[in-house]
C-alpha cells in the first residue's frame, strides 16, 4: 500500500491557536502537540487540496505538506492568507517539477532556524540530483522540524485514538 499524506503545520507553540483556527473556519479536525515550534493539524474531509477556509483565517506562517508515494509531493507556505512559496513535483507518468513560485531563501531560513544544515536541500527539489536515502519530501519535512507528517491525512487518521495528546476538534 502506498503512502498518501497531507497535513498543515502552523508555526506556533500554542496548540489552542490551531484549535481556534479550525473552529473559526467551520471545520473539524485533529491537532497534534507542539513540536519544534510547529503545531501540526489535519482537517476532516477531503484529504488533499488546500482549504481556503483555513488559509483565509491564518494569522501566521503556515505550511501545507502532501506526499503521494507513487505520484509526487507538494510543499506550500503561507504568510497569513498569502501564499509565499510553492513547490510541486509529480512523477506519475513523467517527472514534472513546478517551482516558479518556490522561495529557496525562505526555506533555508526556516531550516536554519531549526538549527539544521542546509546542505543538499536544493538537491531535494531536483530529483535528478537527489541521492538521499529517504524520500525528498521526508528529507525536507525533517529539516523543517516537522514531527508529524508520515502516513498522516484525513483519510488515514481514523478517530485519532492511535496518537497521544491529540486534540479532536468537533
Amino acid at each position: 500500500m502506498s503512502e498518501f499524506s497531507a497535513s498543515y503545520h502552523l508555526q506556533t507553540s500554542d496548540q489552542q491557536k490551531v484549535v481556534e483556527l479550525i473552529r473559526a473556519s467551520n471545520n473539524k479536525g485533529f491537532v497534534f502537540p507542539e513540536s519544534n515550534g510547529w503545531v501540526t493539524f489535519i482537517v476532516k474531509g477531503p484529504a488533499f487540496g488546500i482549504r481556503k477556509s483555513i488559509v483565509s483565517l491564518n494569522t501566521g506562517l503556515l505550511v501545507h505538506y502532501s506526499y503521494m508515494e507513487d505520484h509526487g509531493w507538494e510543499l506550500s507556505i503561507f504568510e497569513k492568507d498569502e501564499i509565499i512559496s510553492t513547490y510541486k513535483c509529480d512523477w506519475t507518468d513523467e517527472l514534472i517539477i513546478e517551482k516558479d513560485g518556490f522561495d529557496m531563501v525562505l526555506l533555508r531560513e526556516l531550516i536554519m532556524k531549526q538549527g539544521n544544515s542546509i546542505e543538499d536541500v536544493e538537491k531535494a527539489f531536483d530529483l535528478v540530483k537527489y541521492v538521499g536515502e529517504e524520500p525528498p519530501a521526508y528529507f525536507i519535512a525533517n529539516k523543517l522540524g516537522l514531527s508529524y507528517f508520515e502516513w498522516l491525512s484525513a483519510d488515514n487518521i481514523g478517530d485519532g485514538s492511535n496518537y497521544e495528546n491529540l486534540v479532536i476538534v468537533d
